[in-house]
Order: C-alpha cells, then structure tokens, then sequence
C-alpha cells in the first residue's frame, strides 16, 4: 500500500542525483555505440573476405585450362661487360631482350648480340646485322616503341647516308641520337 507524503525515492536505497542520471545514461549510449560499431567493422570485414574469396575461387576457374608460359629467353650472346663474360641477369633483363629480339625481327632486323654495360642498370646495348656501331636502349622503356625507335633510325641513317657510327642513344621516346 501506497503511504501518503512519501516519495518512489525513498524505497531507493540511494538516491541519485540529475548528473549522475547523465553520466549513466552517457557511458549506455557509449557502450551501444561502441558495440554498434564493432558489429558494423566486423560485418565490413567478413564482407570483404567473401569477396575476396569469390575474386580468387574466379580466378582459379578461369585459370584452369591455360596452359603456363615457358619462361622466355634470347638466341643471341649476352656478354657482361663487367666481367667479360656471358651475362648472369635477372628474369626481367632476360625477357627484355628476348621480346626485342622477336620484335626487331618481325620487323626485319637482326640483333647479333646484346651487351651490359659496366656500372649502368638500365642500359642494354645491342649489335645489330649489318650495322657498324651499335644501339643503347632502356629497360625501362616498352619493347614494341624501342624496337619502333630502332627501325626509325635505322631508316633515317640510310636516309642520311650515314655508314659509320659508334652508337645510337634510343633511350628516350622519339628522340634518337648518334655519335
């Protein structure tokens, strides 16, 4: 039964007071966002994952009935000139001069051999069939447009009449230059 004159507080063992009140209903509203949001990054996460997971399971599919390429390299010499011998060199290098090499003789040029010069990293000078001098080129550049740089050269000496050269710079893009 109900008393008259007293109060719901008074049944409280403690009686709490307005700022406490917030703080408590604070520190609930950040526990329900912190939980909110750990629910939303691991939901982020697993979605991510099935993703990833179908993107790979894709691939392999699609991968099943290629057949793997064989590891590209030159029919030329390539000499280190460091060590005067024939050249040790990376799987990148080898393939470099390997795809040139098909690609100037789809074009009707003939590489004779290929050298690494000492103390240069990205540099590969090439002999070529029939030329006196020979031509420096860049790893770093695509083998289709130096072969392309090459063949334009090539014309343009002829063109000029140009029989003796010591090299041709086609390192950089549409820029050639002889000596």
């Amino acid at each position: 039964m109900i008393e008259s004159g007293r109060t719901i507080a008074g049944k409280i063992e403690k009686v709490k007071s307005d700022s406490e009140r917030e703080r408590t209903k604070k520190y609930h509203r950040k526990q329900k966002i912190t939980a909110g949001l750990i629910v939303v990054i691991l939901g982020g996460f697993l979605i991510f994952m099935t993703f990833r997971a179908g993107v790979e399971f894709f691939k392999m599919i699609m991968r099943e009935g290629e057949e793997v390429e064989a590891e590209v390299t030159p029919t030329i010499t390539v000499i280190d000139e460091g060590t005067g011998t024939v050249a040790k060199m990376s799987s990148r290098t080898r393939e470099y001069i390997a795809n040139l090499e098909t690609e100037l003789k789809e074009r009707g040029i003939i590489l004779t051999e290929a050298r690494i010069p000492k103390e240069r990293l990205r540099e590969v000078d090439l002999s070529i069939e029939g030329e006196e001098g020979y031509f420096k080129v860049s790893l770093d550049r695509r083998v289709g447009v130096t072969a392309e740089d090459i063949e334009r050269m090539i014309k343009y000496l002829e063109e000029e009449e140009i029989e003796e050269f010591e090299y041709v710079d086609v390192r950089v893009e549409r820029k050639g230059y002889y000596k």
